[in-house]
């Protein structure tokens, strides 16, 4: 007999008689291991102590207070936010490691996004350039030496537009001719 086949003995005995089969090979075990029959004596001498003691008697409110510890057990447990408990993130562990993850795809959402901006940028800068490259090569400015009337020009706009009908109306008569 091992030690576990021992230990349930020994519990059985406690709680109930042995059948004729648990006593005789109970008996083989202790003639053959002397340490294994203190043990035995030893834990039925408990027993029967245990058994002589009277029943404490229970409180009056003993149910009530069984159910107020459970109640506060319950408390205890619902701690943490209904959010946590739904993703079976109960220990800290748990909910420090879920928003390190949080907070890791929250910077690279927002890597993400401002890639994308600086490329819709890149590319509409591109489109102006190109813009820009067209518009140039079809008008040239004007030549340097006209700006150098520039204070001419200027002055021009000054004039009167009387002096301009009496100039339309001669290049038209010019123009008829």
């Amino acid at each position: 007999m091992n030690d576990a086949e021992f230990n349930l003995l020994l519990e059985n005995a406690t709680r109930r008689k042995l059948t004729a089969g648990e006593e005789a090979r109970l008996h083989a075990h202790l003639a053959s291991d002397p340490s294994a029959k203190a043990v035995w004596e030893e834990e039925m001498a408990l027993s029967q102590l245990l058994h002589r003691l009277p029943d404490a008697p229970l409180a009056t409110n003993f149910a009530a207070q069984v159910l107020e510890a459970v109640e506060r057990e319950e408390r205890r447990h619902r701690r943490t936010p209904r959010i946590f408990r739904r993703l079976g993130l109960r220990r800290p562990a748990q909910q420090f490691a879920a928003a390190c993850l949080l907070l890791v795809v929250v910077a690279l959402s927002c890597w993400q996004y401002r890639t994308v901006r600086r490329q819709r940028m890149a590319l509409a800068l591109a489109n102006v350039a190109h813009s820009v490259e067209t518009v140039s090569q079809v008008a040239s400015l004007p030549p340097v030496e006209m700006w150098n009337d520039y204070e001419f020009i200027s002055r021009l706009r000054q004039t009167r537009p009387e002096a301009d009908e009496k100039l339309l109306k001669v290049l038209k008569e010019l123009a008829m001719k």
